[in-house]
């Protein structure tokens, strides 16, 4: 089911917030993007971790490897659809993460597709699930 205009605005500019604070590090910031009891699976970590407490605890554990890094996540074409009942958002879209040292050199560090489950809480748009399918042949088409 599609969505009106503002809508599709309103989730593009929750995307450039959230990911704005992730690339600041800023993790308390970002799990507040979550609901309380949402989860992401990560395919690079191999593991789906639920709920915010969860997730800052895991993600300080990963600071170290982002040490003397630029982190910057590139989302693009986006897909934004109701889901049955009209309560929530289904958000599909391709993400690049590029990482840039202190010698300026740019690497790309993964390319992947996202399947996010959006719910209004208060008002507010949160991720209730993300699933990150890495980008490889092996592990076929996923969206």
């Amino acid at each position: 089911m599609s969505v009106t205009a503002d809508l599709y605005i309103e989730v593009k500019n929750f995307y450039a917030r959230q990911m704005r604070v992730l690339d600041d590090l800023d993790i308390e910031r970002f799990t507040a993007t979550f609901t309380e009891d949402g989860s992401v699976a990560h395919p690079h970590r191999g593991e789906k971790v639920e709920g915010r407490e969860a997730m800052r605890t895991k993600m300080k554990s990963m600071l170290p490897m982002y040490e003397g890094l630029v982190t910057r996540h590139w989302f693009d074409h986006f897909l934004i659809e109701q889901t049955e009942g009209g309560d929530g958002l289904r958000v599909t879209y391709y993400s690049l993460v590029t990482q840039t040292n202190t010698q300026d050199e740019v690497h790309f560090f993964s390319s992947s597709s996202v399947e996010d489950q959006m719910v209004r809480e208060e008002g507010e748009l949160r991720i209730r699930e993300r699933v990150i399918h890495r980008d490889n042949p092996k592990y076929g088409r996923v969206i």
